[in-house]
């Protein structure tokens, strides 16, 4: 059986970038409509969330939909954020939605939904851009883990509110303000310490670092951060109001592969989500019956209650108690095949269709 793939110049996991099968890649669109072969499998890569890019997005779906056996899917930014017709915002959902189940497209995104879904999206850890093994393999963030203490810190909590300003404030008004470590990108107040690489908008980290392919300076592990702060409480880069999705990125990696204990400012269900990817959280030691609430202001309220309640706490007894889920959490990390899925829409790409 002859298959002919078309492939985004730009689709970036190793599956393609490492593993081509370049008898059968085809780049430019009006070859791959006119070449002759049994079957056709096209994989599209999108890395902007505005609503021209979903729209330019939308059309190439469509456009292979018509030529394809089916179209494979990489959101790069999983969180699309969207307007039709002067309404909106529309997320991830409401774009996957506009397909029909009979639609022969399949998704992968770093996310996952709390709705219903016209068609698959599959998970992909896409937490750290590049792979999960870059505090393995690349000598910056080695010695960045290197640099590490333990011992006694400054300050019981790092809280990085990135564009949450109201999270910021909220905390500036509470009893664990001053047992913090904080930050508020949104508002310019921003922190990169001697060892890492600062962006060029300091309110940014999303900027690529010079010569590296695919790290981010927001990949990077802080230790001026860490070694004065004995947890995380990390705040997603987008939550949607009305709860619909949860994303994980790099501010979830890098405390499970510290061993940190941590919480997560982000939607309502954002920690079952997190355990129906195999990972386990932290309650009873940290309250996490913020998860429950659908209100944002009162979940964040709650999850500022939570850090100071824990800072009532010996840190060596919660670290003592957490260990086996933290150890847990950094296995899984490293272990779990998150990309099996991927691998076998692009190896056997009939498997993954019946």
């Amino acid at each position: 059986m002859k298959i002919a793939r078309y492939i985004d110049p730009d689709w970036h996991h190793y599956c393609v970038r490492e593993y081509k099968l370049k008898d059968s890649i085809i780049e430019n669109f009006d070859q791959y409509k006119e070449v002759k072969v049994d079957a056709k499998y096209s994989y599209l890569q999108n890395f902007k969330a505005s609503t021209a890019s979903v729209q330019e997005l939308e059309t190439r779906i469509r456009q292979h939909l018509q030529i394809a056996n089916h179209v494979f899917v990489g959101l790069g930014e999983p969180l699309l954020i969207y307007e039709e017709k002067d309404q909106g915002p529309f997320y991830t959902n409401d774009f996957i939605n506009k397909f029909t189940e009979d639609d022969k497209v399949t998704f992968f995104a770093n996310l996952k939904s709390h709705v219903p879904l016209n068609r698959p999206m599959h998970y992909l850890n896409d937490m750290f851009f590049k792979s999960n093994n870059i505090y393995k393999e690349h000598e910056m963030c080695k010695q960045l883990l290197d640099k590490l203490t333990t011992g006694n810190k400054k300050f019981y909590w790092e809280l990085m509110c990135s564009n949450e300003i109201n999270l910021y404030h909220m905390l500036k008004r509470h009893e664990v303000d001053h047992k913090t470590f904080s930050t508020c990108h949104a508002l310019g107040i921003s922190h990169w310490g001697p060892d890492v690489v600062a962006p060029t908008d300091q309110r940014s980290g999303a900027e690529y670092i010079a010569g590296e392919r695919n790290i981010r300076v927001s990949d990077l592990i802080d230790p001026s951060i860490y070694n004065q702060s004995y947890y995380s409480c990390v705040v997603e880069t987008v939550i949607p109001e009305d709860n619909r999705m949860s994303m994980f990125s790099e501010k979830e990696a890098k405390p499970i592969i510290t061993k940190r204990p941590f919480m997560i400012v982000g939607t309502k269900d954002h920690l079952k989500a997190f355990r129906d990817l195999g990972f386990k959280t932290f309650s009873p030691v940290i309250d996490e019956s913020y998860d429950d609430e659908p209100d944002r202001d009162k979940r964040y309220s709650m999850i500022l209650d939570a850090m100071n309640k824990l800072t009532k706490m010996d840190t060596t007894e919660v670290f003592e108690q957490l260990g086996p889920v933290l150890q847990h959490n950094h296995d899984h990390f490293y272990n779990n095949d998150w990309n099996e899925k991927l691998l076998t829409a692009w190896f056997t790409p009939s498997q993954l269709l019946e």
